[in-house]
């Protein structure tokens, strides 16, 4: 009795300590999956990281650009607002010259019919 309760104690040695390896290979392994994991999100943060800065460095250069393109617009504006004044000055011109057109051909006409009745 004694040997084959000995020989049960040694089968249960066994398989305690078969079942232990095995769990502490279960454990081992989802560390090491748990750490890869984590190595994946540090790596994915730190590309996340970057493209941020690259986006927050394009977003501060379009903010740049268009503050110039603002204040150049706004030096166009007296430009711009001279060049109404100049077309409003050349339509009224061009008014004043078709008027000065129409009057001159009526002298014109007047001063023939002048010439004519003098010479009849």
């Amino acid at each position: 009795v004694n040997m084959a309760s000995q020989d049960r104690r040694e089968v249960l040695s066994k398989a305690a300590t078969t079942m232990f390896d095995k769990v502490s290979k279960h454990i081992q392994g989802e560390l090491y999956a748990s750490t890869e994991d984590y190595k994946v999100l540090e790596k994915m943060n730190s590309i996340t990281t970057d493209k941020f800065k690259e986006l927050t460095e394009q977003a501060a250069t379009i903010n740049t650009e268009m503050g110039k393109l603002q204040a150049e617009s706004s030096e166009l504006i007296p430009a711009l607002d001279q060049i109404d004044v100049l077309e409003t000055s050349v339509e009224e011109l061009l008014n004043t010259a078709t008027l000065l057109d129409d009057y001159s051909k009526k002298i014109e006409a007047k001063y023939k019919e002048v010439i004519v009745a003098r010479r009849s």
